[in-house]
């Protein structure tokens, strides 16, 4: 047996309190009786008078309150199965995992900036429930890590998995990564599909622009979220030494450094009329980005599930009282005399 509202088992107290109340109204009750007649003419001068009748009557209000109080506390048991339809969009996470998100302009890196804010979108999602998740991670190409799934533990899974290691080729290709999205994703419907995309906008000639016009074409809104600091270019480590001093990306033997492109991470946004959010250096408000621009568009029946609750039972606690107060009011305290009964 479950109990939906356990915070009422403090009332079970009154169970006892009122049985001790009468417990002392019977005894004295009986003091008052002996103090003005001998205890051997009660019997004569009050006839019919029975000790069991007068507790009957008070177990019959002790059981009452006893009963109600369960059924305040809403008991529950059996299993009983109903259908719960979702409604939902589906939302599809591009996540940058290239070398320059190791930047460290944001703590502890880019990477793991985007991650905590998907994390924290996901873990807003819960709450409200019905939207399926997809996770691409994209350097030099795209690679799938989770399809469309209601499955929120499996997709956050596969997110601590990624990394730069997950792609296997150096770079970064935004407009790829979208492209694969638009046409590698089966049984896709774009009116009800959102695209958000974590990135710091470093691209490698992979024609971000067009893959978003063609994205817009579809009527899809991308979501450009900006990783790191857009002032100014940051070194990117890639390896650290047994002191813990780090090695840092170099092409052609200079240091590379690494600034967000925010100008394109914006006009993908307008190109496609959805929104450009700017991490920079702090927490990145993804939650704020979903309630402000996702949720009040249409949802679709995603699908029908069934799920398992317990049955509540109170009713019968509520029924049982009624009965012990009906008997409490039938009972007599006194039996009535055979020469009086009809």
């Amino acid at each position: 047996m479950y109990f939906a509202a356990s915070l009422y088992t403090y009332l079970l107290v009154l169970v006892p309190v009122v049985l001790a109340l009468y417990v002392y109204a019977f005894v004295r009750k009986r003091q008052a009786l002996t103090a003005f007649m001998d205890p051997s003419l009660i019997s004569r001068l009050l006839p019919g008078r029975s000790r069991r009748r007068q507790w009957a009557k008070a177990l019959c209000m002790v059981g009452a309150v006893a009963a109600l109080v369960v059924a305040l506390m809403q008991p529950q048991w059996g299993i009983d199965w109903q259908d719960i339809p979702r409604h939902g969009r589906d939302l599809i996470i591009l996540l940058d995992v290239s070398i320059s998100m190791k930047a460290q302009d944001v703590l502890p890196n880019r990477l793991e900036q985007a991650k905590q804010a998907v994390k924290k979108l996901v873990e807003y999602l819960q709450k409200t429930g019905g939207h399926r998740l997809g996770l691409v991670a994209f350097a030099g190409r795209a690679s799938l890590q989770s399809p469309m799934t209601l499955d929120y533990p499996f997709f956050l899974k596969r997110l601590e998995q990624v990394g730069p290691e997950t792609v296997t080729r150096d770079g970064t290709s935004i407009g790829s990564a979208i492209r694969q999205v638009l046409e590698g994703f089966s049984k896709i419907e774009y009116e009800y599909t959102d695209i958000i995309i974590l990135t710091d906008g470093e691209d490698h000639n992979s024609f971000p622009l067009e893959a978003a016009r063609l994205a817009a074409a579809k009527k899809m809104n991308l979501y450009t979220v900006g990783i790191g600091d857009a002032s100014q270019g940051h070194l990117v480590p890639i390896k650290w030494t047994e002191e813990g001093l780090p090695y840092f990306a170099k092409y052609k033997g200079q240091a590379v450094l690494s600034q967000m492109n925010q100008s394109l991470l914006l006009e993908m946004a307008r190109l496609t009329d959805g929104a450009y959010l700017p991490g920079g250096a702090r927490e990145v408000p993804l939650d704020r980005l979903y309630r402000d621009e996702i949720a009040d568009k249409p949802r679709r029946n995603i699908e029908v599930s069934e799920r398992e609750h317990l049955i509540h039972r109170y009713h019968w606690f509520v029924l049982a009282a009624v009965l012990l107060l009906a008997a409490d009011m039938l009972l007599r305290e006194r039996k009535i005399p055979v020469e009086r009964q009809i």
